[in-house]
This record gives C-alpha cells, structure tokens and sequence, in this order.
C-alpha cells in the first residue's frame, strides 16, 4: 500500500502571546477560547490545556507573584513549560492567553520565551481607553481587599506618571496602573526580540459596541478565522467579567474594612472577589462610575504619545486606533465616591465580613446570631440582583 504524501508545505508551527492588558475584555476572550477549544482544534488552532486554571497559573509563575494571588511556588511550579510542551508539540498555530503577562519585566519575558525557541512568536496587547480603564482598575483593587476611594486612587496613581522604569516586579517606582495600562511599553517590552512584524495592538472597541466586535479585532491579530467562535451567542457573555456599580463598590469597601485583613489571599480571593462581588455585587442594578471629566483629558495628550510610539514602532494595530483616545464623560458626572440619596446598599458590612470569616474557618465578630444575620443579607442582595439583571 502506496502512502500519499500530502499536498502544499507544511503548517508553520506559530504561537501567538495574549499579554492582556488588564481589564480588556481578557476574561471574555479566554472564555471564548476555553469554550471552543475543540472546533478550534478542528481548524488547526490550539489553545492548550494543561489542567483548570493552567493559564494563569503560568502566568503567575513567570511573573514570580503567587503570594499575591494566595498561592504556593510549588502549586504553580512548571505550569508555564507544561503549556510550552504542549505548544511545540502542536504543528500550527497555537495560543496562550493571560493578563497578568503584561506586566512582566525584560528577564521575566527572557524566561517565557525560552521554552518556545525556533517556534515563531508573536504578542497580542490589547488596549482599552484610559478613562474606562482608571474606574475598572480601582474595582479590581477594591475586590483584592483594597479600603481606598477612587479619589485616593486619582491622587496616588491616576494624576501624575512617574515615568518608565523596570516596574514593581523590578523595585520599580512607577504606580501599577500606568505600568499595568501602557500598552505602548508593554509592546516594547514584549517585542524586543522578535522579528518585526510580530507585535500586535488590539483597540478594545468603544463603549456600547457589540461584543463580537472584540472578538473579530483579536481574531484578525491572532490570524485566526473569526467564524470558528460564535462570539454572538448569549451563552457567550458568561465569561464577562462584570463591573460593579458606585453603591457596590462603596459597600465592598466597608466589607474589606471590617475584615481588616482576617482572611488569607486565597480565602479572599475565593468568598469576596469570586462569590461576593462577581457573584452577587455585580449582578445588582445601578449607576455605574464614571471617571472625572478633567482627569479623562489629562490622558488624552498621554494616549496620543502612546499611538505615536506604536506607529513609529511599526507595531500592526488591529481596530480603529481612536477607540483608545479618552472619552471624556460630562462635567457634572457624579463623582465614582459620590452615592445619590437612595443608592446606598442594604446588609451590616461588619456582618457580611463575620460571615466570610465564620466559612473560612477563622474567628467571626463576637456578634449574636451574626452568622444567620449576614447570610440573609447576602440572600437579599442576590434576590435583587436577580430582580435587576439586564438593567445597567
């Protein structure tokens, strides 16, 4: 019997970096992929698995940050090679996706590369207007365990960028955000030693475009056919990662005080970020914040410098690059700390905090019957989530 060969040359094997940017539609788009991960397949497209949670756990081992997160060295240890493994033994194009790479210093990326030497590599950024981006990163503190006002946040990291240096990971003096959100320095960094040519910049469509949007901006990037992912499907949008509203955030400012660092990383992670503000905050009507009109002008002339730098670079933008230029909201936009008379959310923080502390096993507040009192504030709140859902 007389073997064919097949016909053409052969699959370049390839893999494409999904860096993030933080708060850019990351959750959704790694949902995509997860959800698809057997028709992509089916089209020549890998997004490897190792076990759940395998992408962040990598990424957080190239980025040395598993205190942050509640986890040991030895629980993410080789995840990153794990996935590398699976990459080369794939003979086309695959795909590893996780923000928390975004922010990896020069060596840390050095590291990351070096498993996928003589596979072609490029890295997707995707970006998101600093004035969104200024209100979604103060939330995302806020669920870690974070007690600050966004007028905290707008006097230590929004107002003033101290200009580029190594970042955090690196002794670093620039504040998180503007490390976490230039996307023209994470290009840089990332791109350093690639050929040219293999540096993309993902502009998140602008606020009110349909979600899909995102995906065929990001399918463009990576070179992957976007009607492999039914990015329309409702069923989709459960890998959003939902913003919370003013009295949301106001009221898990009050929780986080009350627990006053009771809870480990991980018990916090698990009860108060996952359950608690993704599982129940979000899912509650109400005004969501705004970023102050004067502080959305300061970045536009910093945006531009950015879009700058990327053309001069000659890194490939996928979407209209205008898309990152600031939105500037009304002047007489409530302020993102200010709560209108009737906002306020009801449920005893120093209750709900005695019942997160009571599961992870730790010393709830000398309360009588707190434990029965703050559950069933948690089942008002999710009673009028349910209620609200679909009214932002």
């Amino acid at each position: 019997m007389t073997t064919v060969p097949p016909s053409g040359p052969p699959p370049t094997q390839r893999v494409v970096l999904h860096v993030g940017l933080p708060k850019t539609g990351t959750t959704w788009l790694q949902a995509l992929l997860a959800d698809s991960r057997d028709r992509l397949r089916e089209g020549g497209v890998l997004y490897p698995f190792v076990r759940p949670g395998a992408m962040f756990h990598g990424a957080v081992e190239v980025r040395g940050s598993h205190e942050k997160f509640g986890l040991s060295a030895a629980e993410v240890a080789g995840t990153w090679e794990a996935l590398c493994a699976r990459v080369r033994d794939f003979p086309g194009l695959s795909v590893i996706s996780h923000e928390v790479l975004g922010g990896a210093t020069p060596a840390q990326i050095e590291w990351a590369l070096r498993p996928l030497a003589g596979i072609e590599v490029h890295v997707v950024v995707t970006a998101r207007d600093l004035a969104r981006q200024a209100t979604a990163h103060w939330q995302e503190e806020v669920k870690l365990g974070d007690t600050r006002s966004f007028a905290d946040f707008e006097r230590e990291q929004f107002r003033a960028d101290t200009g580029r240096d190594a970042g955090p990971d690196a002794g670093g003096v620039r504040p998180h955000f503007w490390h976490a959100q230039d996307f023209a320095d994470a290009l840089r960094r990332w791109a350093a030693s690639l050929p040219p040519g293999c540096a993309h910049l993902v502009a998140c469509p602008p606020r009110g475009a349909p979600p899909e949007e995102l995906w065929r901006r990001f399918a463009e990037a990576v070179g992957v056919d976007p009607a492999l992912v039914d990015a329309s499907d409702p069923a989709a949008l459960r890998g959003t990662n939902a913003s919370l509203g003013v009295a949301a955030i106001a009221q898990l400012r009050q929780v986080n005080a009350a627990l006053a660092g009771r809870l480990d990383a991980r018990d916090h992670h698990r009860l108060v970020k996952r359950e608690y503000a993704e599982g129940v905050l979000a899912a509650l009507p109400g005004r969501r914040p705004r970023t102050p009109a004067d502080l959305a002008a300061d970045w536009v002339p910093v945006t531009r410098a950015w879009l700058d730098e990327v053309g001069a670079a000659g890194y490939v933008v996928h979407g209209d690059p205008e898309d990152l230029v600031p939105s500037i909201p009304s002047a007489d936009e409530p302020h993102p700390d200010v709560l209108l008379p009737g906002e306020e959310l009801s449920g005893d923080p120093a209750l709900l905090a005695s019942e997160f502390v009571t599961r992870a096993g730790g010393v709830a507040l000398d309360t009588p019957n707190a434990s029965g009192r703050s559950r069933s504030a948690l089942r008002r709140l999710r009673d009028k989530g349910r209620r609200g859902s679909g009214r932002r």
